[in-house]
């Protein structure tokens, strides 16, 4: 296992006990927290970094009268940086719930006072901290331009670390981008900064995996295997179960891209295996969601399919993973679609379609309704199917997928076309311009 992660597991256990003593001491509670959001452990960082504000208030209320206190007031401006870095470090939290409106609220109102107090460190992590937000938000230009903010203080201070893991989140902007020369050349500049440094091997593995994934997201397979193949050798090295069970999910979507299905069953079979070993609920899940996806793919009617699903349907829906139990329960509709099993699947379909319309995910939501549409015009309810698959064309559509738009338009058209309905063919052929803006547009273009 990497050494910092060990040292930061020495501090959490030997603050906990700090806190206990001094349960009055922001400070103590602050460096709990953060530490803490390093490592992933974020419900509990949530209770020790809510202890720096409920002991920093001002007033404390006997028998409903407020009394001032004093030592609060006159601890105001250290105080005031250490509530700037909770909420920057609270930003992960509800990053981690999935509330970028929330995250980016905490981190502007931090970076602003690091800004007043001249901080230029933690303004550095905050910025990089803000870019990571716009990056999953895909505001790739908003993100860039913190990450470069955060850059120029890391070359101005000399701050290695700091500047190796800022190249490394400009990279994955650039990758967001599809830009993927450009998120190579970042990525391996920053993983050469970690490795001059013995300290930074987990860092650099961790690169180094992220340079395999660009690799297969611009289609270089061979390349992204071997060098996935590289970084679990590291992680192996560093007895990393954890970082060993992802190299084993990425190098399962290379089998999968390169067609090779039974590679891919005994690849994702393996990154389950690890995530067991290595306690990781969230992991776990995660693997066994690929695992059973493939097994979907294969033969839907494989028992174990449900015995995959269920258990990690389950787990993200008591962690509030919003996307992950869309995913599952999107997983579990295919499967029965796939049996026959209308009304099931069906089910689990509005499952995920409630939770992408929370999500605003709208490719989610396009792959819902067209799912939807089918399980409807299987039952014989075409009106119903029409509406779901139009519905799922405008999505396409708004997502730049044009092809799947347009087949789902055509879908529409034909069901009613080949049962003899030219009226309902027309009229849902008329409402697909419509719902596009090709009807205000044809006039135009005589």
């Amino acid at each position: 296992m990497n050494q910092s992660y060990i040292l930061t597991r020495e501090v959490i256990e030997n603050y906990r006990l700090i806190c206990r003593q001094e349960p009055r001491n922001i400070e103590n509670w602050l460096i709990l927290g953060r530490c803490l959001v390093d490592i992933q452990q974020y419900d509990e960082a949530e209770e020790a970094l809510t202890k720096i504000f409920e002991e920093g208030r001002f007033f404390s209320f006997k028998e409903g009268t407020p009394r001032l206190r004093l030592t609060a007031l006159l601890h105001w401006r250290r105080n005031r940086l250490f509530f700037a870095q909770a909420y920057a470090d609270m930003a992960m939290i509800s990053l981690n719930q999935g509330n970028l409106a929330e995250s980016e609220r905490l981190l502007t109102m931090a970076l602003a006072v690091f800004e007043k107090e001249n901080n230029d460190y933690e303004y550095a992590r905050a910025a990089n901290r803000l870019g990571m937000m716009y990056r999953l938000a895909g505001a790739f230009e908003s993100a860039e331009e913190a990450h470069w903010r955060a850059k120029k203080l890391a070359e101005r201070h000399g701050w290695t670390f700091v500047l190796a893991e800022t190249l490394g989140n400009l990279g994955m902007v650039y990758e967001g981008k599809e830009r993927f020369d450009l998120a190579l050349d970042y990525h391996r500049e920053a993983m050469a900064l970690f490795n001059k440094d013995k300290r930074y091997g987990f860092e650099s593995a961790c690169m180094q995996r992220q340079i395999g994934l660009c690799c297969l997201r611009r289609g270089s397979l061979q390349e992204a295997w071997d060098i996935f193949g590289e970084a679990l050798n590291a992680f192996k090295k560093q007895n990393d179960l954890l970082f060993q069970s992802r190299i084993l999910n990425d190098m399962t979507l290379v089998c999968r891209a390169q067609g090779d299905e039974e590679k891919a069953l005994a690849t994702a079979q393996k990154a389950v295996l690890t995530a067991l070993k290595s306690g990781d609920g969230f992991e776990t899940a995660a693997n066994k969601l690929l695992y059973a996806g493939l097994k979907v793919e294969k033969n839907p009617n494989d028992p174990e399919i449900e015995e995959l699903l269920f258990p990690a349907l389950a787990f993200f829906k008591e962690k509030n993973k919003k996307a992950e139990n869309a995913n599952a329960a999107a997983m579990l509709g295919l499967t029965y679609l796939r049996r026959g099993e209308w009304d099931k699947a069906e089910s689990f379909f509005k499952d995920s379609l409630h939770i992408e319309e929370m999500l605003h995910r709208s490719l989610g939501l396009a792959s819902d309704y067209s799912n939807l549409g089918l399980i409807a015009q299987k039952k014989g309810q075409l009106q119903r199917a029409a509406e779901y698959w139009l519905k799922a064309s405008i999505l396409f559509e708004n997502s730049g997928d044009s092809a799947s738009a347009e087949y789902f338009k055509n879908k529409t058209v034909d069901m009613f076309e080949s049962k003899g309905d030219t009226a309902a063919a027309a009229y849902f052929k008329k409402q697909a311009r419509l719902m596009s803006g090709a009807e205000e547009a044809l006039p135009q273009a005589k």
